[in-house]
């Protein structure tokens, strides 16, 4: 092999060639790509900090309706409970004023019905007489009338 002045210049006008395309187009690029790493990068990194923030949020969210949920549940069962004893005070009273109701109505009926019969004992006996005067054709008292045969048939 022959070095000459062709290839010492070859081989300069080499070196020239490289040392301006690395001024004029390798560190331009080598610059934008580097700007578009760290954008994206930086990118990345803001977008995992909103996912974790709005996972956070989320959590937090579902904490919040998870508590609004148990303490409508609570006061929805203290409500219902609430509910149940004055209905059952409610019940009892009205139970307690239905019998002593009862208890007056009947007694009152047992009264009137007592009277009744008392009534109707005293006139059985007089229609006896009434009934023997029409047979006989003159009034005369009933003999040998029983009043507990009449209480036996009345009250039973």
């Amino acid at each position: 092999m022959e070095f000459n002045g062709t290839f010492l210049a070859t081989i300069i006008s080499f070196i020239l060639f490289v040392i301006l395309m690395n001024k004029l187009l390798y560190k331009p690029i080598r610059r934008i790509v580097n700007e578009r790493t760290d954008y994206i990068n930086n990118n990345y990194l803001f977008a995992d900090k909103n996912n974790k923030e709005a996972e956070e949020l989320v959590t937090e969210r579902d904490e919040k309706i998870t508590e609004a949920k148990d303490g409508a549940r609570l006061k929805y069962n203290e409500i219902v409970e609430g509910y149940k004893l004055q209905k059952n005070e409610v019940i009892q009273t009205t139970r307690a004023e239905t019998d002593e109701s009862l208890k007056q109505e009947y007694d009152k009926l047992n009264n009137v019905s007592n009277e009744a019969k008392e009534s109707l004992k005293w006139k059985m006996n007089e229609l006896a007489s009434d009934i023997a005067e029409k047979i006989l054709g003159y009034r005369s008292e009933v003999q040998g009338f029983d009043n507990d045969s009449v209480n036996n048939i009345l009250y039973h």
